[in-house]
């Protein structure tokens, strides 16, 4: 890592607030091992709505099919945070590697979460969950045949 990357790293990491060290997540690490106190990088950004910091874990590989030790996907902490940039990131990742849609109770709360907030921002969410699904069903017909 350069000098300059390692700086804008740092900062952004800073920025963030995460609590432990900033060498934790600098490139090569596992995001999804948990890190001082049980702490889980990936899981830890997408709780608190963290879009600059899950974007440079997915960029270096962080697997957005994780779950918390109770069963929470990243794409639940994502929506608990609250943060659509967040959820926006974490569903490009889903859909690229055509992981399964996501349930029908995440899905309703994914809609009652974001669907009363700007027009924009509402039809984004729609028309992504709506790509979500043609993706799923043409790796399915693709997986048949």
């Amino acid at each position: 890592m350069t000098a300059a990357a390692d700086w804008k790293l740092q900062q952004m990491v800073k920025a963030s607030g995460w609590p432990l060290a900033p060498e934790l997540l600098y490139p090569g690490n596992d995001f999804c091992a948990p890190a001082g106190n049980g702490l889980v990088p990936l899981h830890w950004a997408c709780a608190h709505g963290k879009d600059g910091l899950v974007k440079h874990m997915i960029a270096q590989g962080a697997n957005v099919l994780s779950e918390t030790p109770d069963g929470q996907s990243m794409l639940a902490l994502a929506v608990q945070s609250g943060s659509f940039q967040t959820v926006m990131l974490l569903i490009d990742q889903l859909k690229a590697l055509a992981a399964p849609l996501p349930h029908a109770e995440l899905k309703e709360r994914l809609v009652k979460t974001f669907g009363n907030g700007h027009p924009n921002q509402k039809n984004r969410l729609q028309q992504t969950l709506k790509d979500w699904e043609r993706i799923r069903k043409l790796g399915a017909s693709v997986g048949r045949g």
